[in-house]
């Protein structure tokens, strides 16, 4: 019994370590990008990086213990990635400071927050079933499989003073490709950690090929706070906050389908779907206003956790509470914060690039499961390719567009999950 114990022990150690390797692949690159697209310095984009790795700790904590109650990371939201994208490029042409530029992001947040915690309050179970239907979050599902697949495959390509190095890029598809295979063809340990092995092996590879930065400069704390309203007190902007609102409702399909793909996975099992999406979103509300506060960008249920979840078989909630509380404690620890940013983006971009697969056939898996008449096939069809055709267009083509459908038109996922919302509505099924 005792070495059956200590064997237990020893793979709720190796399992939360995977998850807290896993919560921070999902964590470093957002705000990296966001750094570089708003011009921030280094000692900016360390404090950014700080307060992301708070918030998504304590935030997945925030719903495993108050909102849905499921091993659901609450990370970066990529898909607000593009709005702060078209957000800087609207407050340059306005003449807008940096400053005023993201306080202007913080107002956003906090009113996708208070959108969030209405649509917790709605106990109608029929207006979620009408609404947002399985049509409705697998078309969601599959059009942020999309998206996030663009985001995770350009991370994985390196490069030096604008010319693509390419041998880290290599080593970066290997390492997405290890995994892959790691996850599919081995058995008992390598199969259940094939992720950790991965960001492990490659981050290892990385190093002898000069392909990881130095650690920051030692700070001068041994423990730091985040800071507060780092970024100004939220402010709000008449285009930004129609854009808000119509983008809320992807929040809404993002919470939706997290829950939803995490059901998939547990069979249905040790889940009530519908009172766990409800305090999902007062929950994501809450974080969306912590976000806000925090000056960062606003983390979400990711579905891909689903994906790593089927990848590594790691139903328990146990490691996954360990996994995010060591991470809620790195995060007061500038020097280890530090030593974590050095984690390549191109190996985290590869570690989450193999999950998207799982999340990928799950999309494709809860599509085929509904009744695929001339109606549903038609509304698929034309959500999927008006959402998906965005995700190839320049942001320039709506360059003359007021600012708030500049937000809308910009974002792929936004058009096809309206899309699919409208058609389904008005089309009613006989």
């Amino acid at each position: 019994m005792i070495v059956k114990s200590k064997k237990q022990h020893a793979e709720i150690v190796t399992q939360s370590f995977q998850w807290l390797m896993f919560m921070i692949g999902t964590s470093i690159a957002l705000p990296i990008v966001i750094g570089n697209v708003f011009g921030l310095g280094e000692t900016e984009i360390s404090g950014l990086m700080q307060r992301t790795l708070f918030l998504v700790a304590l935030g997945s904590i925030l719903q495993k213990g108050m909102g849905h109650s499921l091993p659901i990371i609450e990370g970066p939201a990529g898909s607000w990635v593009s709005v702060f994208v078209v957000l800087a490029a609207f407050s340059k042409q306005n003449g807008l400071s940096l400053d005023e530029s993201l306080s202007i992001g913080m107002g956003s947040l906090a009113l996708a927050g208070g959108f969030l915690i209405l649509m917790g309050l709605v106990k109608n179970r029929l207006f979620y079933q009408r609404v947002f239907p399985s049509l409705v979050s697998s078309v969601f599902l599959f059009l942020l499989a999309v998206q996030l697949s663009g985001i995770f495959f350009n991370g994985m390509i390196v490069k030096e003073e604008g010319d693509v190095d390419w041998k880290l890029t290599s080593l970066a598809f290997f390492v997405f490709a290890f995994i892959v295979f790691l996850s599919i063809r081995a058995r008992g340990f390598g199969k259940q950690f094939s992720l950790l092995i991965g960001i492990i092996v490659g981050w290892g590879m990385f190093a002898i090929f000069g392909g990881v930065s130095n650690p920051a400069g030692e700070s001068s704390y041994r423990i730091h706070v985040p800071e507060l309203l780092s970024w100004g007190e939220p402010t709000f902007n008449s285009s930004i906050v129609v854009a808000t609102i119509m983008f809320s409702f992807t929040l809404i399909l993002n919470n939706i389908a997290a829950v939803d793909s995490m059901y998939d996975v547990y069979d249905g099992k040790k889940i009530e779907k519908q009172d766990s999406i409800r305090k999902g979103f007062v929950v994501g509300g809450i974080n969306h206003w912590l976000s806000s506060l925090f000056s960062a960008l606003a983390i979400v249920p990711l579905p891909v956790t689903s994906g790593f979840v089927q990848t590594a078989k790691q139903k328990s909630g146990l490691p996954f509470l360990i996994g995010a509380s060591s991470l809620l404690i790195i995060s007061f620890i500038p020097q280890v914060v530090n030593v974590v940013s050095t984690l390549p983006v191109a190996v985290a971009s590869a570690a989450l690039l193999s999950t998207i697969v799982n999340m990928f056939i799950i999309a494709l898996k809860k599509m085929n499961a509904l009744e695929l008449r001339q109606r549903e096939v038609t509304i698929i069809g034309i959500s999927v390719l008006s959402g998906s055709a965005l995700f190839f267009q320049s942001p320039e083509l709506f360059a003359n567009l007021p600012g708030s459908l500049q937000i809308v038109m910009g974002n792929g996922l936004i058009v096809g999950t309206v899309v699919v919302i409208v058609m389904n509505f008005i089309w009613r099924q006989k």
